[in-house]
């Protein structure tokens, strides 16, 4: 069994996880677009701060919550496509961090920032069970 992807293979996905950022970086400058909007809107008092439901406050506040908890996502899966890019750089893309052995190409084509095969993955979630 070869213990790399072909320089076809590693283009492929160089692309994907170039795509992948991409998307990510519009949908986080989005959201930060759409986040100024609501808090110049709400600077400006459009709605009357008292005229505010608690209800509404804590739509508003829910809202601001889920959309900072998205970004972090956001960012730490930027931080994830990053270190694959790295991995392609370096050789080592694809190649499991648990059993050295390479990642099915299928799995990479669905999380194409994995570090582990299946087999590393439960071999980590059993080592995590077992720790504990």
């Amino acid at each position: 069994m070869n213990k790399k992807f072909t320089k076809k293979q590693l283009d492929f996905f160089k692309d994907k996880l170039l795509t992948e950022k991409q998307r990510v970086l519009e949908e986080m400058d989005e959201l930060q677009q759409s986040n100024l909007k609501q808090s110049i809107s709400d600077s400006a008092g459009e709605i009357s701060r008292y005229s505010y439901h608690l209800g509404d406050v804590a739509s508003l506040s829910y809202g601001r919550e889920f959309s900072m908890g998205l970004a972090e996502r956001q960012q730490k899966y930027l931080e994830q496509v990053d270190e694959a890019l790295q991995r392609i750089d370096d050789g080592t893309y694809g190649i499991c961090k648990v059993t050295g052995e390479l990642i099915d190409v299928e799995r990479l084509e669905e999380v194409p920032v994995a570090k582990y095969s299946v087999k590393g993955k439960e071999l980590m979630e059993r080592r995590k069970r077992q720790g504990s």
